[in-house]
């Protein structure tokens, strides 16, 4: 069980307690933006104020199933979507994490942990002649669970790890040997 900081305990004792939702885009110049309409610093990072620019959908976790998330920015002049469309490449990979922030009486981060994580997939843009509304889904890092290794349990993979180690040399010697157990009178003598 995690322990909460003191300051953490403070703020959730209080009888309102303002919750934010801290992004983090790791572009080349990343990108902090948070839920609020101020300024918030986390960690070093300055999030800025993005609230009423933006959505986030929500993280949908079950067991068995691995949900992406989906941004969305409305209202971006038609202009300014020739940046969008020439962004999406540098969208696809790039890295993006999630924090819940819990703000003290001051409006200050008290602790912000990690809500989730994932790297950007795709991006479309779709306008109506006045605005344009761009959307960007994102894919968590749970996903590379479920991605096989290439290396397998064999002298040959093993050497290329570790050179020298012979833990794995005998391994296809005793491939689909029997192997034969005393019966249970041999230990009752």
């Amino acid at each position: 069980m995690k322990s909460l900081a003191a300051g953490t305990l403070t703020a959730l004792a209080q009888p309102s307690v303002p919750i934010v939702q801290l992004v983090y885009l790791a572009f080349a110049s990343p990108v902090a933006l948070n839920s609020s309409t101020m300024d918030l610093v986390y960690d070093g990072v300055t999030y800025k104020g993005a609230y009423g620019l933006g959505s986030i959908g929500a993280v949908k976790d079950s067991p068995g199933e691995i949900k992406g998330l989906q941004f969305t920015m409305s209202g971006v002049s038609a202009a300014a979507i020739s940046l969008a469309l020439d962004g999406g490449d540098v969208w696809q990979g790039c890295p993006v994490t999630i924090r819940t922030a819990i703000l003290d009486a001051n409006y200050a981060v008290t602790e912000a942990p990690v809500e989730w994580t994932g790297r950007g997939d795709v991006m479309a843009v779709s306008e109506d002649g006045d605005t344009c509304t761009v959307t960007a889904t994102a894919e968590s890092t749970a996903v590379d669970l479920l991605r096989g290794s290439a290396m397998t349990y064999s002298d040959g993979d093993q050497q290329s790890l570790y050179p020298g180690d012979r833990a794995f040399e005998y391994v296809v010697d005793q491939a689909n040997k029997p192997i034969v157990w005393p019966s249970k009178e041999y230990f009752q003598k």
